[in-house]
């Protein structure tokens, strides 16, 4: 930091030190290039040679120097993009290289544009990171999902309700965040297997926040119209456990969830609108 505060030119001795004996060195000098953002793009051809280093948290700082860069190490993508799709190792069971590579690509080289990047490679990846164990690295895809046309996240549809209906087992405060942008995607698509996601969410969601959650989840599954009667036995399912009241969980936020589920019932069942739905690639 205080080195990227400094007027002098300190990225020659910087790239020097990509090869020195120590490690700590090493990732030291990651790290100071990170810090010093676009001004790095000299150092970008040492940086991509450091990705191939044995050690995973070096490769991570190596990353994170590329994406703090920006467009100047776009070039770097497939590379990057290739790396994340391999997923989890003996060596790295968890993936929390995948996780840290999920942030440097999703979440800031390809946050506004895909321009140049290929998309088989693209949905791969996406594809291999929704299965990461955490739930903010899933969330880093949301950026992605934005950018897509439906031809294009068509043959994803598949790996994006697998993300809805088998949460992450870990980063939990961060994992709705996914969950619910696959939800709308779903519905936005009109997928069928989306309206019982939607009600199996409700039912089954983890207390925390879910008296914001659930109006979400009921106004994304309005969207599939009269077509959603289909779900409307789980729906009276969560409306009666609600009402019932939950363990560890304030009862009047029970009370108003369940009167939020009945509202959306009613809406359903009134419902004159039949939108065509159409199933998820395979079904």
């Amino acid at each position: 930091m205080a080195l990227a505060r400094r007027k002098a030119n300190v990225i020659p001795n910087l790239v020097k030190m990509l090869d020195a004996p120590k490690l700590d060195s090493r990732i030291g000098a990651c790290e100071a290039l990170a810090m010093l953002k676009g001004a790095t793009a000299p150092a970008i051809e040492a940086l991509t040679k450091t990705l191939d280093q044995e050690d995973l948290w070096l490769r991570v700082k190596a990353a994170d120097a590329l994406a703090a860069i920006g467009q100047p190490a776009i070039g770097t993508v497939p590379k990057l993009l290739e790396m994340l799709t391999q997923g989890p190792t003996a060596k790295d069971p968890r993936g929390m290289e995948q996780r840290y590579l999920m942030f440097a690509v999703f979440d800031k080289m390809l946050r506004r544009s895909l321009d140049g990047v290929d998309k088989d490679q693209l949905r791969k990846a996406v594809a291999a990171g929704l299965r990461n164990e955490d739930g903010r690295a899933r969330g880093s895809v949301n950026h992605i999902y934005k950018q897509l046309s439906y031809e294009e996240i068509k043959p994803l549809l598949p790996a994006i309700h697998r993300a809805v209906v088998e949460p992450s087992p870990s980063g939990i405060m961060f994992a709705d965040g996914i969950r619910i942008e696959g939800l709308r995607l779903l519905a936005k698509h009109r997928v069928e297997e989306g309206m019982d996601a939607c009600a199996e969410y409700i039912l089954h969601q983890n207390h925390w926040a879910s008296e914001k959650r659930t109006p979400t989840i009921l106004k994304i599954l309005s969207r599939y119209g009269a077509a959603a009667k289909a779900v409307v036995p789980k729906l009276k399912q969560a409306a009666a456990a609600f009402e019932k009241g939950e363990k560890h969980f304030p009862k009047h936020l029970s009370k108003a969830k369940a009167k939020a589920v009945r509202e959306a019932i009613a809406a359903i069942e009134s419902s004159k609108e039949s939108p065509k739905l159409i199933r998820l690639p395979g079904k």
